[in-house]
């Protein structure tokens, strides 16, 4: 699969970067870097890393409760197309990170 754009939504608005949707620190995690000009190839059986993060030992509850708020409402949309150049689109939203917050429900 040749993901041709990434796309992250975030209250009806679109954006290209997922930190333009998040207010943590950009240091705190790693993100996937995408554009029309980069295109990401996944292949057979593997997958694609789109936001990663690691708490430390003295980091709490409370943080890894705010991380999963700010995920929670962002959708990812993708578009993407095969080797024999057959396009789809696919959307995902992130809700399933408020199920480990009970705050969120």
């Amino acid at each position: 699969m040749i993901i041709d754009r990434l796309t992250f939504i975030k209250e009806e608005k679109q954006y290209t970067k997922l930190e333009d949707c998040l207010e943590l620190d950009r240091r705190s995690y790693l993100s996937i870097a995408a554009s029309d000009t980069l295109k990401r190839v996944v292949l057979p059986n593997a997958h694609l890393i789109v936001f990663e993060t690691q708490f430390e030992d003295h980091e709490g509850e409370a943080e890894k409760d705010n991380v999963r708020k700010q995920l929670a409402p962002i959708s990812l949309k993708a578009e993407c197309r095969d080797i024999y150049d057959n396009k789809f689109t696919t959307e995902r939203n992130l809700q399933w990170f408020s199920r480990y917050d009970r705050r969120l429900d």
